[in-house]
Protein backbone atom coordinates (compact mmCIF):
# COMPACT_ATOMS: atom_id res chain seq x y z
CA UNK A 1 0.00 0.00 0.00
CA UNK A 2 2.77 2.46 0.94
CA UNK A 3 4.72 1.60 -2.20
CA UNK A 4 1.62 2.20 -4.38
CA UNK A 5 1.05 5.51 -2.64
CA UNK A 6 4.66 6.53 -3.22
CA UNK A 7 4.56 5.62 -6.91
CA UNK A 8 1.24 7.42 -7.34
CA UNK A 9 2.62 10.49 -5.65
CA UNK A 10 5.74 10.39 -7.78
CA UNK A 11 3.61 9.97 -10.91
CA UNK A 12 1.69 13.12 -10.03
CA UNK A 13 4.71 15.27 -10.76
CA UNK A 14 5.17 16.50 -14.34
CA UNK A 15 8.38 14.63 -15.17
CA UNK A 16 8.85 12.57 -18.28
CA UNK A 17 9.96 8.97 -17.87
CA UNK A 18 13.14 9.70 -19.79
CA UNK A 19 14.02 12.46 -17.32
CA UNK A 20 13.82 10.18 -14.27
CA UNK A 21 17.17 8.83 -13.08
CA UNK A 22 16.59 5.35 -11.62
CA UNK A 23 19.22 3.49 -9.57
CA UNK A 24 18.91 -0.05 -8.22
CA UNK A 25 20.99 -1.36 -5.35
CA UNK A 26 20.92 -4.29 -2.98
CA UNK A 27 22.38 -5.60 0.25
CA UNK A 28 22.36 -8.70 2.38
CA UNK A 29 23.96 -10.75 5.13
CA UNK A 30 24.34 -14.49 5.47
CA UNK A 31 25.14 -15.01 9.12
CA UNK A 32 25.55 -18.03 11.39
CA UNK A 33 25.63 -17.88 15.19
CA UNK A 34 25.93 -20.61 17.82
CA UNK A 35 26.03 -20.43 21.60
CA UNK A 36 27.01 -22.85 24.36
CA UNK A 37 23.52 -22.88 25.92
CA UNK A 38 20.41 -24.98 25.12
CA UNK A 39 17.98 -22.07 25.60
CA UNK A 40 17.58 -19.30 22.98
CA UNK A 41 19.25 -15.92 23.25
CA UNK A 42 18.03 -13.05 21.04
CA UNK A 43 15.13 -15.32 19.95
CA UNK A 44 17.21 -17.74 17.85
CA UNK A 45 20.78 -18.31 19.11
CA UNK A 46 21.35 -21.57 21.00
CA UNK A 47 23.73 -24.53 20.98
CA UNK A 48 22.12 -25.89 17.81
CA UNK A 49 23.24 -22.87 15.78
CA UNK A 50 21.11 -20.66 13.57
CA UNK A 51 21.16 -18.60 10.40
CA UNK A 52 18.06 -16.63 11.40
CA UNK A 53 19.57 -14.19 13.88
CA UNK A 54 21.69 -12.19 11.44
CA UNK A 55 20.62 -13.11 7.89
CA UNK A 56 18.57 -10.89 5.59
CA UNK A 57 18.29 -9.79 1.96
CA UNK A 58 17.25 -6.35 0.72
CA UNK A 59 16.92 -4.15 -2.35
CA UNK A 60 16.50 -0.41 -2.93
CA UNK A 61 15.25 1.74 -5.78
CA UNK A 62 16.29 5.41 -5.86
CA UNK A 63 14.50 7.85 -8.18
CA UNK A 64 15.79 11.30 -9.04
CA UNK A 65 13.31 13.47 -10.94
CA UNK A 66 15.38 16.65 -11.02
CA UNK A 67 17.75 18.58 -8.76
CA UNK A 68 14.94 19.19 -6.23
CA UNK A 69 12.72 16.08 -6.21
CA UNK A 70 13.47 12.42 -5.58
CA UNK A 71 12.09 9.24 -4.02
CA UNK A 72 13.32 5.94 -2.59
CA UNK A 73 11.90 2.51 -1.82
CA UNK A 74 13.74 -0.10 0.22
CA UNK A 75 12.45 -3.59 1.07
CA UNK A 76 13.97 -6.56 2.86
CA UNK A 77 13.33 -10.21 3.63
CA UNK A 78 14.14 -11.06 7.25
CA UNK A 79 12.82 -13.08 10.22
CA UNK A 80 9.29 -11.99 11.11
CA UNK A 81 8.68 -9.50 13.92
CA UNK A 82 5.44 -11.32 14.81
CA UNK A 83 6.57 -14.96 14.73
CA UNK A 84 9.68 -16.90 15.75
CA UNK A 85 9.23 -19.44 12.95
CA UNK A 86 8.45 -17.38 9.85
CA UNK A 87 10.25 -15.01 7.49
CA UNK A 88 8.60 -11.80 6.34
CA UNK A 89 8.98 -9.12 3.67
CA UNK A 90 9.31 -5.62 5.15
CA UNK A 91 9.06 -2.20 3.55
CA UNK A 92 11.89 -0.30 5.25
CA UNK A 93 11.86 2.95 3.27
CA UNK A 94 9.22 4.51 1.02
CA UNK A 95 9.45 8.28 0.76
CA UNK A 96 9.42 11.30 -1.51
CA UNK A 97 12.15 13.89 -0.97
CA UNK A 98 12.27 17.59 -1.78
CA UNK A 99 15.40 19.72 -1.63
CA UNK A 100 14.28 23.36 -2.11
CA UNK A 101 17.84 24.59 -1.57
CA UNK A 102 21.15 22.78 -1.20
CA UNK A 103 21.17 22.78 2.62
CA UNK A 104 17.55 21.75 3.33
CA UNK A 105 16.00 18.32 2.73
CA UNK A 106 12.34 17.44 3.33
CA UNK A 107 11.18 13.81 3.21
CA UNK A 108 7.64 12.44 3.51
CA UNK A 109 6.68 8.76 3.74
CA UNK A 110 8.13 5.78 5.58
CA UNK A 111 11.48 6.65 7.13
CA UNK A 112 14.04 5.39 9.63
CA UNK A 113 14.44 7.14 12.98
CA UNK A 114 17.81 8.98 13.08
CA UNK A 115 18.68 7.60 16.52
CA UNK A 116 22.01 5.80 17.03
CA UNK A 117 25.04 6.06 14.75
CA UNK A 118 24.00 2.99 12.72
CA UNK A 119 20.22 2.90 13.16
CA UNK A 120 19.46 4.07 9.63
CA UNK A 121 21.90 1.59 8.04
CA UNK A 122 21.55 -1.25 10.56
CA UNK A 123 20.29 -3.67 7.89
CA UNK A 124 23.32 -3.07 5.67
CA UNK A 125 25.95 -5.14 7.43
CA UNK A 126 28.66 -4.13 4.93
CA UNK A 127 28.67 -0.63 6.47
CA UNK A 128 29.97 -1.66 9.91
CA UNK A 129 32.48 -4.16 11.28
CA UNK A 130 30.58 -5.83 14.16
CA UNK A 131 29.01 -9.23 13.55
CA UNK A 132 25.88 -7.65 15.06
CA UNK A 133 25.36 -4.21 16.53
CA UNK A 134 25.47 -4.22 20.37
CA UNK A 135 21.97 -5.26 21.41
CA UNK A 136 22.37 -3.52 24.77
CA UNK A 137 22.06 -0.21 22.89
CA UNK A 138 20.37 -0.93 19.56
CA UNK A 139 17.36 -2.68 21.12
CA UNK A 140 16.31 0.40 23.05
CA UNK A 141 14.55 2.43 20.37
CA UNK A 142 10.74 2.48 20.88
CA UNK A 143 10.59 2.22 17.09
CA UNK A 144 13.20 2.12 14.31
CA UNK A 145 10.91 3.43 11.57
CA UNK A 146 7.81 5.59 11.17
CA UNK A 147 5.40 6.98 8.61
CA UNK A 148 5.58 10.76 8.70
CA UNK A 149 8.03 13.48 7.74
CA UNK A 150 11.54 14.72 8.46
CA UNK A 151 13.26 18.02 7.82
CA UNK A 152 17.06 18.30 7.68
CA UNK A 153 19.15 21.46 7.74
CA UNK A 154 22.88 21.21 6.97
CA UNK A 155 25.72 23.68 7.20
CA UNK A 156 29.51 23.57 6.93
CA UNK A 157 31.82 24.33 9.81
CA UNK A 158 35.59 24.66 9.79
CA UNK A 159 36.23 20.94 9.31
CA UNK A 160 32.83 19.34 9.94
CA UNK A 161 29.46 19.15 8.23
CA UNK A 162 26.64 19.75 10.71
CA UNK A 163 23.10 18.43 10.24
CA UNK A 164 20.03 19.08 12.36
CA UNK A 165 17.23 16.55 11.79
CA UNK A 166 13.68 17.00 13.03
CA UNK A 167 11.08 14.30 12.53
CA UNK A 168 7.59 13.18 13.53
CA UNK A 169 5.46 10.20 12.62
CA UNK A 170 3.58 7.05 13.59
CA UNK A 171 4.42 3.35 13.55
CA UNK A 172 2.71 0.02 14.21
CA UNK A 173 5.12 -2.41 15.83
CA UNK A 174 5.21 -5.74 17.62
CA UNK A 175 6.44 -6.34 21.16
CA UNK A 176 7.60 -9.87 21.98
CA UNK A 177 7.11 -11.55 25.34
CA UNK A 178 8.40 -14.93 26.47
CA UNK A 179 6.81 -16.90 29.30
CA UNK A 180 8.49 -19.73 31.18
CA UNK A 181 5.47 -21.50 32.68
CA UNK A 182 2.14 -22.77 31.36
CA UNK A 183 -0.87 -20.52 31.92
CA UNK A 184 -4.43 -20.89 30.70
CA UNK A 185 -4.63 -17.22 29.79
CA UNK A 186 -1.48 -17.04 27.63
CA UNK A 187 0.24 -19.31 25.08
CA UNK A 188 3.14 -20.13 27.37
CA UNK A 189 5.78 -21.50 27.68
CA UNK A 190 6.92 -19.78 24.54
CA UNK A 191 6.66 -16.43 22.87
CA UNK A 192 3.71 -14.25 21.98
CA UNK A 193 3.42 -10.83 20.40
CA UNK A 194 1.41 -7.67 21.11
CA UNK A 195 0.57 -4.97 18.59
CA UNK A 196 1.63 -1.51 19.76
CA UNK A 197 1.13 1.94 18.26
CA UNK A 198 3.94 4.46 18.51
CA UNK A 199 3.92 8.20 17.87
CA UNK A 200 7.48 9.46 17.78
CA UNK A 201 9.28 12.74 17.22
CA UNK A 202 12.66 14.23 17.95
CA UNK A 203 15.61 16.44 17.17
CA UNK A 204 19.04 15.03 16.29
CA UNK A 205 22.28 16.96 15.78
CA UNK A 206 25.06 15.23 13.82
CA UNK A 207 28.56 16.44 13.02
CA UNK A 208 30.56 14.57 10.37
CA UNK A 209 34.15 15.09 9.39
CA UNK A 210 36.46 13.17 7.10
CA UNK A 211 37.24 10.60 9.83
CA UNK A 212 34.97 11.41 12.77
CA UNK A 213 31.25 11.53 13.53
CA UNK A 214 29.35 12.83 16.57
CA UNK A 215 25.62 12.62 17.30
CA UNK A 216 23.27 13.70 20.08
CA UNK A 217 19.49 13.46 20.09
CA UNK A 218 16.35 14.12 22.11
CA UNK A 219 13.26 12.08 21.30
CA UNK A 220 9.77 11.49 22.63
CA UNK A 221 7.58 8.45 21.97
CA UNK A 222 3.95 7.92 22.93
CA UNK A 223 3.26 4.18 23.08
CA UNK A 224 -0.17 2.54 23.26
CA UNK A 225 -1.64 -0.92 22.73
CA UNK A 226 -5.03 -2.58 22.65
CA UNK A 227 -6.39 -2.88 26.20
CA UNK A 228 -3.98 -0.32 27.59
CA UNK A 229 -0.64 -0.68 29.38
CA UNK A 230 -0.37 -1.69 33.01
CA UNK A 231 0.77 1.05 35.35
CA UNK A 232 1.74 -1.32 38.14
CA UNK A 233 1.17 -4.92 39.24
CA UNK A 234 -0.79 -4.90 42.52
CA UNK A 235 -0.19 -7.25 45.45
CA UNK A 236 -3.14 -9.28 46.73
CA UNK A 237 -2.38 -9.58 50.45
CA UNK A 238 -3.27 -12.56 52.66
CA UNK A 239 -4.85 -14.50 49.78
CA UNK A 240 -3.55 -17.77 51.25
CA UNK A 241 -3.57 -16.77 54.89
CA UNK A 242 -1.75 -14.20 57.01
CA UNK A 243 1.33 -12.86 55.24
CA UNK A 244 0.93 -15.06 52.13
CA UNK A 245 -0.23 -13.20 49.03
CA UNK A 246 0.57 -12.87 45.35
CA UNK A 247 0.85 -10.31 42.52
CA UNK A 248 -1.99 -10.15 40.00
CA UNK A 249 -1.64 -8.21 36.74
CA UNK A 250 -5.36 -8.75 36.10
CA UNK A 251 -6.10 -6.20 38.83
CA UNK A 252 -3.62 -3.64 37.51
CA UNK A 253 -4.51 -0.05 36.66
CA UNK A 254 -4.12 0.47 32.91
CA UNK A 255 -3.08 3.55 30.95
CA UNK A 256 -4.31 4.17 27.42
CA UNK A 257 -0.81 5.29 26.47
CA UNK A 258 2.53 6.25 28.01
CA UNK A 259 5.15 8.86 27.12
CA UNK A 260 8.73 7.62 26.85
CA UNK A 261 11.47 10.23 26.51
CA UNK A 262 14.70 9.02 24.90
CA UNK A 263 18.15 10.62 25.08
CA UNK A 264 21.11 9.43 23.02
CA UNK A 265 24.69 10.40 22.33
CA UNK A 266 27.41 8.76 20.27
CA UNK A 267 30.79 9.35 18.69
CA UNK A 268 33.25 7.57 16.45
CA UNK A 269 36.75 9.11 16.45
CA UNK A 270 39.88 8.16 14.52
CA UNK A 271 42.98 8.26 16.74
CA UNK A 272 46.66 8.10 15.74
CA UNK A 273 47.89 4.74 14.49
CA UNK A 274 44.64 3.96 12.60
CA UNK A 275 42.90 3.24 15.92
CA UNK A 276 39.18 4.06 16.07
CA UNK A 277 37.27 4.67 19.29
CA UNK A 278 33.46 4.34 19.09
CA UNK A 279 30.95 4.70 21.88
CA UNK A 280 27.22 5.29 22.31
CA UNK A 281 24.84 5.88 25.20
CA UNK A 282 21.04 5.85 25.25
CA UNK A 283 18.53 6.25 28.07
CA UNK A 284 14.75 5.77 28.21
CA UNK A 285 12.34 6.64 31.01
CA UNK A 286 8.95 5.15 31.79
CA UNK A 287 6.90 6.17 34.81
CA UNK A 288 5.42 2.73 35.59
CA UNK A 289 7.27 0.22 37.73
CA UNK A 290 5.61 -2.63 35.85
CA UNK A 291 7.91 -2.28 32.84
CA UNK A 292 11.63 -2.53 32.25
CA UNK A 293 11.41 0.20 29.60
CA UNK A 294 13.16 2.57 32.01
CA UNK A 295 16.75 1.60 31.34
CA UNK A 296 20.05 2.75 29.98
CA UNK A 297 22.49 1.14 27.58
CA UNK A 298 26.02 1.93 26.45
CA UNK A 299 29.00 0.42 24.68
CA UNK A 300 32.62 1.31 23.99
CA UNK A 301 34.53 -0.22 21.07
CA UNK A 302 38.17 -0.02 19.97
CA UNK A 303 39.25 -1.10 16.49
CA UNK A 304 42.34 -0.77 14.33
CA UNK A 305 42.63 -0.82 10.56
CA UNK A 306 45.31 -3.27 9.37
CA UNK A 307 45.04 -3.33 5.60
CA UNK A 308 41.90 -5.29 4.72
CA UNK A 309 41.56 -6.47 8.35
CA UNK A 310 39.77 -4.48 11.03
CA UNK A 311 40.01 -6.26 14.41
CA UNK A 312 37.92 -4.86 17.27
CA UNK A 313 36.90 -5.35 20.87
CA UNK A 314 33.89 -3.90 22.64
CA UNK A 315 32.15 -3.87 25.99
CA UNK A 316 28.40 -3.20 26.24
CA UNK A 317 26.01 -2.98 29.17
CA UNK A 318 22.29 -2.42 29.66
CA UNK A 319 20.35 -2.14 32.91
CA UNK A 320 16.75 -1.40 33.81
CA UNK A 321 15.87 0.97 36.63
CA UNK A 322 16.30 -0.27 40.20
CA UNK A 323 12.55 0.07 40.66
CA UNK A 324 11.82 -2.30 37.77
CA UNK A 325 14.49 -4.79 38.83
CA UNK A 326 13.27 -4.80 42.44
CA UNK A 327 9.70 -5.41 41.31
CA UNK A 328 10.82 -8.24 39.00
CA UNK A 329 12.78 -9.95 41.77
CA UNK A 330 9.97 -9.58 44.30
CA UNK A 331 7.38 -11.14 41.97
CA UNK A 332 9.75 -13.80 40.63
CA UNK A 333 10.56 -14.96 44.17
CA UNK A 334 6.94 -14.99 45.41
CA UNK A 335 5.91 -18.48 46.55
CA UNK A 336 2.40 -19.60 47.52
CA UNK A 337 0.88 -23.01 48.36
CA UNK A 338 -0.63 -23.11 44.84
CA UNK A 339 1.60 -24.34 41.96
CA UNK A 340 -0.65 -22.64 39.38
CA UNK A 341 -0.39 -19.31 41.21
CA UNK A 342 3.38 -19.74 41.44
CA UNK A 343 3.49 -20.21 37.67
CA UNK A 344 1.32 -17.12 37.33
CA UNK A 345 3.94 -15.19 39.32
CA UNK A 346 6.59 -16.20 36.79
CA UNK A 347 4.32 -14.91 34.02
CA UNK A 348 3.82 -11.59 35.85
CA UNK A 349 7.59 -11.26 36.27
CA UNK A 350 8.31 -12.09 32.61
CA UNK A 351 6.04 -9.37 31.21
CA UNK A 352 8.05 -6.69 33.04
CA UNK A 353 10.74 -7.04 30.33
CA UNK A 354 13.59 -6.16 32.67
CA UNK A 355 17.28 -6.17 31.71
CA UNK A 356 20.57 -6.45 33.55
CA UNK A 357 23.39 -7.74 31.36
CA UNK A 358 26.78 -6.97 29.89
CA UNK A 359 28.66 -8.31 26.87
CA UNK A 360 32.31 -8.45 25.90
CA UNK A 361 33.24 -9.22 22.30
CA UNK A 362 36.35 -9.67 20.20
CA UNK A 363 36.25 -10.02 16.46
CA UNK A 364 37.41 -8.87 13.07
CA UNK A 365 36.07 -7.98 9.68
CA UNK A 366 37.89 -8.65 6.43
CA UNK A 367 37.23 -6.33 3.48
CA UNK A 368 36.89 -8.85 0.64
CA UNK A 369 35.82 -6.22 -1.89
CA UNK A 370 35.07 -2.51 -1.49
CA UNK A 371 31.42 -3.45 -0.80
CA UNK A 372 31.61 -6.77 1.04
CA UNK A 373 32.90 -8.03 4.39
CA UNK A 374 33.56 -11.37 6.05
CA UNK A 375 33.11 -11.14 9.83
CA UNK A 376 34.10 -13.42 12.71
CA UNK A 377 33.31 -12.72 16.36
CA UNK A 378 33.40 -14.35 19.78
CA UNK A 379 31.26 -12.75 22.46
CA UNK A 380 30.35 -13.54 26.04
CA UNK A 381 27.15 -12.21 27.57
CA UNK A 382 26.71 -12.27 31.33
CA UNK A 383 23.34 -11.68 32.92
CA UNK A 384 22.89 -10.21 36.37
CA UNK A 385 19.46 -10.25 37.99
CA UNK A 386 17.52 -10.84 34.75
CA UNK A 387 17.66 -10.45 30.98
CA UNK A 388 14.60 -10.53 28.75
CA UNK A 389 16.90 -11.28 25.81
CA UNK A 390 17.11 -14.81 27.26
CA UNK A 391 14.24 -17.26 26.76
CA UNK A 392 14.67 -18.80 30.19
CA UNK A 393 13.81 -22.51 30.53
CA UNK A 394 10.78 -23.70 32.48
CA UNK A 395 11.57 -24.03 36.16
CA UNK A 396 14.43 -21.54 35.96
CA UNK A 397 15.07 -17.89 35.17
CA UNK A 398 17.55 -15.76 33.24
CA UNK A 399 19.67 -14.64 36.21
CA UNK A 400 23.41 -15.28 36.41
CA UNK A 401 23.79 -16.81 32.95
CA UNK A 402 26.99 -16.91 30.90
CA UNK A 403 26.38 -17.22 27.17
CA UNK A 404 29.30 -17.70 24.78
CA UNK A 405 28.52 -17.04 21.11
CA UNK A 406 30.57 -17.67 17.96
CA UNK A 407 29.38 -15.68 14.93
CA UNK A 408 30.43 -15.92 11.28
CA UNK A 409 28.88 -13.85 8.51
CA UNK A 410 29.26 -12.49 5.01
CA UNK A 411 27.76 -9.03 4.33
CA UNK A 412 27.57 -7.40 0.92
CA UNK A 413 26.03 -4.53 -0.99
CA UNK A 414 25.82 -3.82 -4.71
Amino acid sequence: MKAKFLLALAAAFPFSASAVDMTWSGFGTLGFAQSNQPYPYLRFIDDGGTFKSDSLLGAQLDLKFDQHWGAAIQAKLAPSDSSDTEWKAFLSWAFVSWRPVDDILVRVGKLRVPLMLNTENSDVGATYDFARLPVEVYSMAPTTDFVGFSVSKSWLGADMEWTLDGYYGKAKNQTRFYGREIQDMVPSPGSWFFDIDVKSGGLVLTARGLDNVFRVGVHSAKVSKLGGMSRDIPYVANAFGPGVGFYDVRQAEFWDDVDIPVLNAGASVLLPGSVRLTGEYVRTEYAAASSGLSRWGAYLAVSRQLGIWNPYVYYAKSKSSDRSLNLYNTINQTVTPSPSVNNFQKFNADIILAYDQWTGAIGTSVRVTPRSLIKAEFSQTNTGQVSSFVDAPSGGDSANKRINIVSLSYSFSF
